[in-house]
C-alpha cells in the first residue's frame, strides 16, 4: 500500500515498487458510475468479492482516482504471495503508511521493537492511523493470495480503523478476513459478482464501442472483453477458450479433481469425497488463484460459472477413460439430491441410457403432481426419443398441452391411444383437448372410453373428473354431481392431493349455471383454494379467483372482484397457466361494466390471442361477440361486422360446443339493436339452453321484456327477471344495457335498481391505509394474541377457538363455524352460541389500541377478520414451508414450531389440523436436514431430532442422526442414540 497524496512525491531512492502504484485507466474503460455512488454512501469498508475478470481492480482504481481528485490521501497495495506471511504483510503496510502526511508510527514502531507475534502490530498500526489529522482511503487488492493468518491480520487492522477513514479490499473470498463485527455494525458494503457484473445498459454500451461485437447477454466484464478481442482480431479467443487455457496451466496432480468438478454443479470437499476422491487441502485456493470463474460463498462452497463448466466438460470429453465411471457416480448422487435433470444428463454422458430412463420414470410423477411441467418436459426431451416408452410419451403430451402445443400433443396422443399401457392416460388427455375446444360430447365419449380401459386409480380419478365436467356443460349436472363426489372420495383415499383440489374446483363449476347462493359458492371456492395451496399448486387457483371475480361482479361487488383478479394476475405473473385467458376475460368484463371500453377491448384481444395459443378455442366465439358489442357501442359498424362474422365462423365450426346459448343471446342482442324481429327468437332460444350463464339469463329476460309490445308485460319473463335480480341483490348485470332499456324502466319503475355507481368498475387505487399487526400463536399452548406487539387477553375459550379457526382457515359461514366449534347440528342454541362467541371476540379485539374499525366483519354470509389487520400466524409459517426448498424458510418453520397445535383443545377440526401440521413439520425438517447435512451438521441434527420427537418410528431420521454423530467423532453418543432409537422402534412395534 502506498500513499497517493494530492501532490504525489516519490519516496527517497527512486519510484515506488509496482505493488504500490495506482493502476492507470484501461483503454476504453467503462466508468462504473452507479457502483462508485454506492461506495460513496458512507460505509467505512468496501469489499469487492468475485472471481477473476469481474473488474474489481478497475473499480478500485476508479474509486482511488475519484478520492484523489477530491483531495483525499489514498494508499494502495497490490498483494503478492510473499505477503501471505503476517509479519511480511505488517512490514509492507507499515512502510507504506510512513509516507502519509502527518503519520507518526509511534505505537507501530514500539510494537515492532517489542518483538513477538505480528498480531499486536495490526492494532498498533490502526492506532497510529487513527491519530492522523486527516482521513485516508486504504486500498488492498488481491487479498486471495493471503493465507488464513495473513487474512485474519488484515481483517483485524481494517476492523480497528476509526471514524472517517475508508478502506476497500478486493479478492475471491471474504470469509478469511473475519469482518463479521464490521458487517454487524453496518459498516461493510459488499459487492459480489452479481453486483459487479455489467448492467444490461453497460453491456450495451461496451458492445457499441466495439463494432465487431454484436449485442450480448454476457455480463462478465472479462468475458465481453475477450469476445470483443476475438471479434476484432478474427481469432478463436473466446471466454470459454480463456477458461480452457487457464485449466491447462494447472498441475497434473489436479487432473482427477478437475474431472470430478466437470460433473458437479457445486464444489465442496464433501461433494468431491462423495465421488470417491480426496481433494488436496488447498484445492480451492489453487483454483481461485488460477483465475478461474469460480464464486466463493464463504462456507466452503464454490459455484462455477457456466463458461467454466463448459470448459471442464470439454476437457473431460478429451479424457474418455475417466468419464463413464465418474459420470455414473455423479448421476446417482444428483438423483439422490433431487436433481433429476442433472442426473439424466450424467447417466447419458456415462452411456447408461437405461438408468437415465429409470431416473426419469422415478422423477416424473412428483414433477407432474407439482406442476413442474417445464422441468418435466426438459427432462423427457433430454432422453433419446427411441428410449421413451408409451408412459413417458404420454407425460410429454401433458407437458405439450400445458405449453399450448395442442396440435402436436393431439397427434402423439392418437398414436398412443392404441398402446395398452398408455391407452387410458392418452384418452384422458384427448378428453382435455376436447374440453378446451368446447366439444363436450366428444369429451364425455373419450372419458367413458378411458374408464373402460382399465386405468390406474390416478388416471381413473382424472377420467371421472373430465366425465363429470362434460356432463355438467351438457346440461346434466344431476348426473355429474355423484361422479364428482365418487372421484373426490377416491382422490382422498389414494392421497391424490392435487386431484382433490381439481375436484373441489369442479364442484364450483357444477354450480355455474344455477342460482346457488353466493356464500355457498364462496365456501366451495375457498376450499378449493386451500386445497391447491395444500397440494403445492398455488398457480392452479387462477381459475377459481377468476370465477369468484365473475360472481362478485354480478352481485355488484366490483372492488371485491378486482381484488380477486389481482390475486389471479399475481399467480399468472409467477408462472403463466392455460387459465390466463380467463383472467383477461374477467378483467375485460370489469372494465366494460365500468365504462372503460378501450381497456376492455385490449383485455379481450389479449385473452383471444392467449386462448388461441393455449388451444382453448371454446372461448373464441364469446370473446369475439364481446368485442363486436364494444364496437357497436363505439359506433364502429365495420369493426363490429368483422368481429361478428368471426364469432359466427367459430361457432359454426363446432356447433355442439357448450357456448351455443351465449351465442344465441348475442345474436338476439345485435338483432334487437338493429330492430330485427328475429331478436326475440334468438333470445328465447338462449334461455332454453340450460348452460346459459347467469349474466346472459338476466340480460336476455330484460331484453325480451323491452321488446314486448305495449300492454301488460309477459308475466313469465317479468317474474324470472325479478327473481334473478333478487338473487343477485341488484341489477349490476344490466349495466351495459342501461341506455337501451330506459323505456323498460319507465314501464316498471324500480325494476333495475342496484346498478354500479359511476367508476365502480375501475380497478381500486392502492391505499396507504395503516395496517394493524395481529399476531396469533397457536403452537405449544393455548391461543396467544398480540395487537401491534402488545399482548391481548382472551378471557373465554370459545372466542379464542373462533379466532384460531379464522386465522388458520380464513372467512367462514355461520354453518361452518357451528360445525367446527360446537360439533354441528341445526339447533338454534348452537347458532346462538356461535353468535355470542363472535360478539365477545369482536368486543375484545375492538378494545385493543389502534383498532378503530370493525375487527370481525360479517360480509356476504361469511365472518372474516378485517383486512385492516396484517395477520401473522405461527402455524402458517410451518404450512407455508411445506413445499419449500429454501433452507431459510424451512429453518423458520422449525423455529416456529414450539409444540403441538392447541394441545389442550379437544375438537375434531383441531385434531385434524394438529396432525396435518405435524406431517408438514416432519416434511420440512427432513428436507432441511437433507439440504444442510453437508454444510451445517448442527442444524441437520436439530432437524432430525425434531422429526424423532414427532415420529419416534422414523427410521430414516434415526439412522441419519447416528451417522451425523459418527461423522463428527462422537462414537459414544452415536452408540447411545442407536440404542435409544432401537428401543423406541421396538416399543412402537410392540416387540
Amino acid at each position: 500500500m502506498t500513499l497517493i497524496p494530492p501532490s504525489p512525491c516519490p519516496p527517497p531512492g527512486g519510484r515506488r515498487p509496482p505493488g504500490f502504484q495506482l493502476p492507470a485507466p484501461l483503454p476504453g474503460e467503462l466508468p462504473r458510475t452507479h457502483l462508485l455512488a454506492e461506495l460513496a454512501q458512507g460505509r467505512r469498508l468496501a469489499a469487492l468479492i468475485a472471481p477473476a475478470g469481474y473488474g474489481k481492480t478497475t473499480l478500485l482504481g476508479q474509486l482511488a482516482r475519484a478520492a484523489q481528485a477530491d483531495g483525499q490521501a489514498v494508499a494502495w497495495l497490490t498483494l503478492t504471495p510473499e505477503e501471505a506471511d503476517p509479519a511480511r504483510l505488517a512490514g509492507e503496510l507499515g512502510r507504506a503508511c510512513a509516507a502519509l502526511p502527518g503519520f507518526q508510527p509511534t505505537a507501530f514502531e514500539a510494537a515492532r521493537a517489542a518483538g513477538g507475534p505480528p498480531g499486536p502490530l495490526a492494532a498498533a498500526l490502526a492506532r497510529d492511523l487513527n491519530d492522523l489529522p486527516h482521513n485516508a482511503l486504504l486500498v488492498v487488492d488481491q487479498t486471495e493470495v493471503l493465507g488464513g493468518a495473513g487474512a485474519a491480520w488484515l481483517g483485524t487492522l481494517l476492523a480497528s480503523l476509526g471514524e472517517g477513514h475508508r478502506a476497500a479490499v478486493a479478492g475471491f473470498d471474504l470469509g478469511p478476513l473475519r469482518l463479521g463485527r464490521v458487517l454487524a455494525q453496518g459498516g461493510l458494503k459488499l459487492l459480489d459478482s452479481e453486483r459487479l457484473a455489467f448492467t444490461p445498459e453497460e453491456a450495451a454500451q461496451f458492445c457499441a464501442g466495439h463494432p465487431g461485437l454484436h449485442t450480448s447477454a454476457e455480463r462478465w466484464p472479462l468475458g465481453l472483453a475477450l469476445s470483443a478481442a476475438g471479434a476484432e482480431l478474427g481469432s478463436a479467443l473466446t471466454p470459454q477458450a480463456y477458461q480452457e487455457e487457464l485449466l491447462d496451466t494447472l498441475p497434473p496432480h489436479l487432473d482427477e479433481l478437475l474431472d470430478a468438478a466437470a460433473v458437479l454443479p457445486v464444489w465442496t470437499t464433501a461433494e468431491f469425497r462423495a465421488l470417491e476422491l480426496e481433494p488436496p487441502g488447498d484445492w480451492a485456493c489453487t483454483l481461485l488463484g488460477a483465475g478461474l470463474l469460480l464464486r466463493a460463498h464463504g462456507d466452503g462452497t464454490y459455484r462455477p460459472h457456466e463458461l467454466l463448466v463448459s470448459a471442464l466438460r470439454a476437457r473431460l470429453d478429451r479424457r474418455p477413460q475417466a468419464r463413464p465411471a465418474l459420470s455414473g457416480r455423479a448421476a446417482a448422487r444428483a438423483e439422490a439430491q433431487g436433481r433429476p435433470l442433472e442426473a439424466i444428463r450424467l447417466y447419458l454422458q456415462a452411456g447408461q441410457t437405461a438408468r437415465a430412463v429409470e431416473a426419469a420414470q422415478r422423477s416424473a410423477p412428483a414433477l407432474e403432481e407439482g406442476w413442474a411441467f417445464d422441468v418435466l418436459r426438459q427432462m423427457l426431451q433430454s432422453l433419446p426419443a427411441a428410449a421413451l416408452g408409451p408412459d413417458m410419451q404420454a407425460k410429454l403430451c401433458l407437458c405439450l398441452l400445458h405449453a399450448g402445443e395442442v396440435v402436436r400433443a393431439e397427434a402423439l396422443l392418437r398414436e398412443l391411444r392404441g398402446q395398452p399401457e398408455a391407452r387410458a392416460e392418452a384418452l384422458f388427455l384427448l378428453s382435455v383437448v376436447a374440453s378446451r375446444r368446447g366439444d363436450s360430447a366428444r369429451q364425455l365419449a373419450l372419458a367413458e372410453e378411458g374408464l373402460g380401459a382399465g386405468p390406474s386409480d390416478r388416471v381413473r380419478t382424472r377420467l371421472m373428473r373430465v366425465q363429470a365436467s362434460a356432463l355438467n356443460v351438457l346440461g346434466r349436472a344431476a348426473d355429474a354431481l355423484p361422479i364428482a363426489h365418487e372421484a373426490l372420495a377416491l382422490a382422498q383415499d389414494t392421497a391424490q392431493h392435487g386431484e382433490r383440489a381439481h375436484l373441489l374446483a369442479l364442484l364450483n363449476a357444477l354450480h355455474a349455471f344455477t342460482r346457488t347462493p353466493l356464500a355457498e359458492r364462496e365456501a366451495v371456492i375457498q376450499a378449493g383454494v386451500r386445497a391447491y395451496h395444500r397440494a403445492g399448486l398455488a398457480p392452479a387457483c387462477t381459475r377459481l379467483h377468476a370465477s369468484l371475480a365473475y360472481l362478485y361482479r354480478l352481485h355488484g361487488r366490483a372492488q371485491d372482484a378486482w381484488t380477486e383478479l389481482r390475486a389471479a394476475q399475481a399467480l399468472e405473473d409467477q408462472g403463466p397457466t392455460p387459465d390466463g385467458c380467463l383472467v383477461l376475460e374477467a378483467a375485460g368484463d370489469l372494465h366494460r361494466a365500468g365504462g372503460d371500453d378501450p381497456a376492455a377491448r385490449a383485455a379481450y384481444e389479449q385473452a383471444l390471442a392467449l386462448a388461441e395459443a393455449q388451444g382453448m378455442t371454446y372461448l373464441q366465439d364469446t370473446l369475439a361477440y364481446k368485442l363486436a358489442e364494444l364496437a357497436v357501442r363505439a359506433g364502429q359498424e365495420a369493426l363490429a361486422h368483422t368481429w361478428l362474422t368471426q364469432a359466427r365462423s367459430w361457432q359454426y365450426e363446432q356447433p355442439g360446443r357448450w357456448t351455443g346459448g351465449a351465442a344465441q343471446f348475442y345474436e338476439g342482442l345485435f338483432a334487437a339493436l338493429r330492430g330485427d324481429p328475429a331478436a326475440a327468437r334468438h333470445l328465447r332460444a338462449a334461455l332454453n339452453d340450460p348452460r346459459l350463464g347467469l349474466e346472459e339469463q338476466v340480460r336476455a329476460h330484460a331484453w325480451l321484456l323491452h321488446l314486448s309490445p305495449a300492454g301488460p308485460l309477459p308475466a313469465d319473463h317479468l317474474t324470472a327477471l325479478q327473481e334473478l335480480l333478487s338473487f343477485l341483490g341488484g341489477a349490476a348485470a344490466l349495466q351495459l344495457d342501461l341506455p337501451a332499456l330506459a323505456p323498460l324502466q319507465v314501464r316498471v319503475p324500480g325494476l333495475l335498481a342496484g346498478l354500479y355507481p359511476p367508476g365502480a368498475g375501475a380497478p381500486p387505487a392502492p391505499t396507504a391505509a395503516r395496517r394493524v399487526q395481529l399476531g396469533v400463536s397457536l403452537l405449544g399452548g393455548g391461543v396467544r394474541v398480540t395487537v401491534n406487539g402488545a399482548p391481548l387477553r382472551l378471557a373465554h375459550s370459545k372466542p379464542a377457538e373462533l379466532l384460531a379457526w379464522l386465522a388458520l382457515h380464513g372467512p367462514a359461514t355461520r354453518e361452518q363455524l357451528v360445525d367446527a366449534l360446537v360439533g354441528g347440528g341445526t339447533e338454534q342454541r348452537h347458532v346462538e352460541y356461535v353468535k355470542v362467541s363472535v360478539r365477545r371476540l369482536r368486543a375484545v379485539l375492538s378494545e385493543a389500541p389502534g383498532v378503530d374499525f370493525n375487527p370481525l366483519e360479517f360480509r356476504a354470509g361469511q365472518y372474516l377478520l378485517s383486512e385492516a389487520f396484517e395477520v401473522a400466524v405461527d402455524a402458517l409459517t410451518v404450512r407455508a414451508a411445506r413445499h419449500s426448498h429454501d433452507p431459510a424458510a424451512l429453518t423458520r418453520a422449525l423455529d416456529a414450531y414450539a409444540g403441538p397445535l392447541l394441545p389442550r383443545l379437544d375438537s375434531a377440526w383441531a385434531d385434524e389440523a394438529r396432525l396435518e401440521l405435524e406431517e408438514d413439520l416432519i416434511a420440512c425438517a427432513l428436507r432441511l436436514a437433507e439440504l444442510v447435512r453437508g454444510t451445517d451438521p448442527a442444524l441437520a441434527t436439530r432437524a432430525y431430532r425434531r422429526v424423532l420427537d414427532l415420529d419416534p418410528l422414523q427410521e430414516e431420521a434415526a439412522q441419519a442422526l447416528v451417522e451425523l454423530a459418527e461423522d463428527s467423532g462422537r462414537a459414544g453418543e452415536a452408540r447411545y442414540l442407536e440404542r435409544v432409537c432401537q428401543r423406541r422402534l421396538e416399543e412402537g412395534l410392540g416387540a
